[in-house]
């Protein structure tokens, strides 16, 4: 069978020993992944770690009932790519002397991106949720691209999707 892409999402405990041996688990597996994202839940003291992985369905229950089985992890789900909902920004600064400023403002306006930081000879914008930086990128690069940094994507069971594959008595997180 094909190797698939699986949404994981796994809530720990916010300690350094419980995120290594997640992460070992993952590392274990040997399955190519993409995509992390890592932050606080909506408890506290809880962490999220969400990725996209290349697995069949078997590898991925495999890998599921491993990360159920690790100290620490209170909760564990994997569903399929298409079911997820991912969400990533990207921080773009570009050169913005005070000639260009106003062309530079006009592209960030046309690719619908934030103003998140002015300095005197530079800007930092933010695009994100469904956006493909490039065309961004690409627009801005005649004022001087100095820096693009991307997040992990942060992802979720898409509203209207079927249960995820989980092992948990608890909802689909």
């Amino acid at each position: 069978m094909a190797a698939a892409s699986h949404a994981v999402s796994v809530l720990f405990d916010d300690e350094l020993l419980t995120f290594n041996r997640v992460i070992g688990v993952v590392r274990r597996r040997n399955l190519a992944t993409q995509e992390f994202g890592l932050g606080p839940s909506e408890r506290a003291g809880v962490l999220r770690l969400t990725f996209f992985v290349q697995a069949d369905e078997a590898s991925a229950e495999r890998l599921l009932r491993q990360l159920e089985k690790t100290h620490g992890v209170r909760r564990a789900a994997v569903f399929s790519a298409a079911e997820a909902v991912a969400g990533a920004v990207t921080l773009v600064k570009v050169g913005a002397r005070p000639e260009d400023r106003a062309a530079v403002l006009a592209v960030l306006a046309q690719f619908h991106a934030t103003l998140v930081d002015e300095g005197a000879e530079a800007v930092i914008a933010a695009v994100g949720c469904g956006r493909d930086p490039a065309p961004l990128v690409q627009a801005l690069e005649r004022f001087g691209v100095l820096e693009l940094a991307r997040s992990g994507a942060v992802l979720r069971s898409a509203a209207a999707s079927r249960p995820a594959l989980t092992h948990s008595p608890e909802a689909v997180l």
